[in-house]
């Protein structure tokens, strides 16, 4: 069994990526199982990899690298002892440090054989200016441990930016592999696929390992520093819902109007978060599931426009009642102020346009 833990701030593509992985690997013949991990109380992340028929199981309600490492462990082996699967894709929270995720799974002793991938963080080059700017000590942090660090969306990034980018990651880790990623260039996956598949010796890993654990058990950053609370450590507020919707108020929408209504909500997030801290960086994405077809929606700066994209399931959705989840996850703004904001945002939107929801 190959295992992969994949990290990354919050918005860096990690989920994307790790559709491509679980995919590349389903359509070879391996069993692929994931575990997502979410900073909310709701998980949002699973809904859209289990639309593409991947195995998904959800951590919620805080970081697997600092508070949920038994949910870890019991997640890990009830998909081991359920599943048998040959490749297990962890996602990290984008406010962990993935590093004493990968040590955590290390230590636990599994009956089973596996191997551990290189270590993966994702770094967003689109957003390389702002992250610079507003998250630098809590990104640096992020990729200390990393053995493969990919600077994702790349195909976003000025041609003439992506060796300067990966030059000042390198500084921060001179040890790590830099690769430039982008989740919709196949060539530039085979590539990523390559470095994970190149595999490395675990007797190894565990030696280095046990020089950053502290006399008390605890993990160590690289450099012996302490690793405290990722989620306080990041600056990130952050809120999480889920409203079910009255199918017979949805009436006759079509996928326009799905768009026009996501769009409206989460752009009204933006402004007002952007009110309150005019450079945050994070990430808001809402998903609204109706019928076969989840409506998707996210941004991660405060500046740009949000994404959209709908996508078709794989699964069976019959008796999937219309609903909508949301989790807003942005820097410089308190977790109670993202909670009003959202709350807000939603119900105008909806009570606007006639649509009943709980």
């Amino acid at each position: 069994m190959k295992i992969i833990v994949v990290g990354g701030f919050l918005g860096s593509g990690k989920t994307t990526a790790l559709i491509r992985l679980g995919t590349y690997y389903a359509s070879i013949g391996k069993i692929v199982g994931i575990i997502v991990n979410e900073i909310g109380e709701i998980g949002i992340d699973g809904d859209v990899i289990s639309q593409y028929g991947l195995e998904t199981k959800e951590i919620t309600s805080g970081c697997i690298c600092c508070s949920l490492k038994m949910s870890l462990r019991e997640t890990l082996l009830s998909m081991i002892n359920n599943l048998n699967p040959d490749v297990v894709i962890i996602e990290s929270t984008g406010v962990a440090y993935p590093g004493i995720i990968r040590d955590e799974v290390m230590l636990m002793n599994l009956s089973i054989e596996y191997e551990m991938a290189p270590l993966l963080t994702l770094f967003d080059g689109s957003r390389f200016k702002q992250i610079l700017k507003e998250i630098k000590n809590f990104a640096s942090q992020q990729l200390a441990q990393a053995e493969v660090i990919a600077v994702s969306k790349a195909d976003l990034v000025d041609s003439s930016m992506l060796p300067i980018i990966e030059s000042a990651v390198q500084q921060i880790n001179p040890k790590a592999e830099i690769i430039s990623l982008s989740s919709k260039n196949p060539e530039s996956l085979a590539h990523l696929i390559d470095v994970l598949e190149r595999g490395g010796n675990l007797n190894s890993r565990l030696s280095e390992l046990k020089k950053v654990i502290a006399d008390d058990g605890s993990l160590l950053m690289a450099g012996g520093k302490a690793s405290g609370n990722s989620v306080e450590a990041s600056g990130v507020g952050s809120y999480s819902a889920e409203y079910d919707l009255d199918e017979n108020s949805l009436g006759s929408l079509t996928g326009p109007d799905y768009e026009r209504l996501v769009c409206e909500i989460v752009s009204l997030i933006r402004n007002e978060a952007a009110a309150k801290s005019p450079d945050f960086i994070g990430h808001i994405k809402l998903f609204l599931e109706s019928g076969s077809v989840l409506y998707k929606i996210s941004l991660t700066t405060a500046e740009e426009e949000p994404a959209y994209d709908a996508i078709s399931s794989a699964k069976k959705t019959d008796s999937v009642l219309p609903n909508l989840k949301i989790l807003s996850a942005v820097t410089g703004v308190a977790s109670a102020e993202i909670r009003g904001i959202v709350q807000k945002a939603v119900a105008k939107v909806l009570n606007e346009n006639g649509i009943l929801f709980n």
